[in-house]
């Protein structure tokens, strides 16, 4: 898979982060602290694929706010294209996570309503300059099931990249799956997509695959994650954490940003899954969602303990 630009279709909006002083108690008032701060599937994952040399744009709905003006200049001082466009009356979408010490993250609200609320034909007339230009459009679950079909399927012959983004989510990809050439999910967002509650993520790469997903990456944490491309199914074993966690948020988006710059690139799909854990290690190790010194070279140093690629049981097997 070869392409040399994307757009990033949502998926920005601000964060507003919580980090709890002590183990979260139920119910009860907790201290901690609270930081506002650009975020998004789609933006984080723009920012690491453009620190690694991928021209990406940025485009979807924000409202008319101090919020949309921040997220604007974070685009332009991190060299992403703006494709964000004003809703008049509507409120920039906010996420807010609670994360406790060590560093899971306790619960997430989105109030996404913005993105929801737009139809593929909005994204498609709207932000038709940044998407005409881009050789992939990579599409989050932040969107609708029918837009996102849409979208996929009005991509006609542009490469189409996908982030599950939420288990609560995931389910609204189902029906595009046969249209997406690349898929990034969790182990809980894999099981929510293929139906297949308790399935390992190397059984949860060969149903994605059957149905019709042309390349995957589905990590589990610190287990072995599985990926897949040209109906081959493979595993790769992270290699120990250097750094206690300071925030999970942002990790799974610098491994599909670190991915997809990867592929770009020219390199093999899984040369590209195993720069992108080691990028996610290192995002795991800092308070933001985007690593701020990331770059090809701390990525491919930390990548320098290199577990062994190794096929994931019997998932080698072809299509049924």
């Amino acid at each position: 898979m070869r392409f040399g630009s994307a757009v990033f279709v949502g998926g920005a909006h601000v964060d507003l982060a919580g980090s709890l002083a002590a183990p979260p108690v139920a119910g009860a008032s907790n201290p901690g602290r609270l930081v506002r701060r650009p975020g998004g599937a789609g933006l984080n994952t723009a920012s690491v694929a453009a620190a690694l040399g991928l021209a990406t744009t940025v485009a979807g709905p924000v409202g008319e706010d101090p919020e949309a003006a921040a997220l604007r200049r974070v685009l332009a001082e991190r060299g992403i294209g703006d494709g964000l466009v004003a809703m008049a009356g509507a409120a920039t979408g906010t996420f807010v996570s609670i994360v406790a010490p060590d560093g899971q993250m306790v619960i997430g609200l989105a109030d996404l309503s913005i993105n929801e609320a737009v139809a593929a034909d909005w994204f498609l007339s709207r932000c038709r300059p940044a998407l005409a230009v881009a050789d992939l459009w990579f599409l989050t679950a932040n969107q609708q099931a029918a837009t996102l079909m849409a979208l996929a399927e009005a991509a006609e012959g542009r490469h189409v990249a996908a982030a599950a983004v939420s288990a609560a989510k995931a389910g609204r990809l189902a029906g595009c799956l046969a249209r997406v050439d690349l898929l990034f999910a969790n182990l809980g967002e894999a099981r929510s997509l293929a139906g297949l509650p308790g399935a390992d993520a190397g059984e949860l790469a060969c149903r994605l695959r059957d149905a019709g997903v042309g390349a995957g990456v589905i990590s589990a944490a610190g287990a072995p994650l599985a990926f897949w491309q040209d109906g081959e199914v493979d595993s790769l074993a992270p290699p120990p954490l250097a750094a206690a966690i300071a925030d999970v948020n942002g990790a799974g988006d610098a491994l599909a940003g670190t991915v997809l710059a990867g592929l770009a690139r020219g390199l093999t799909m899984a040369r590209a899954v195993e720069l992108g854990i080691a990028a996610a290690q290192l995002t795991l190790g800092v308070p933001e969602p985007v690593h701020p010194g990331l770059s090809w070279r701390l990525i491919e140093a930390r990548a320098q303990i290199r577990p062994a690629v190794a096929p994931a049981g019997q998932t080698n097997a072809g299509k049924g």
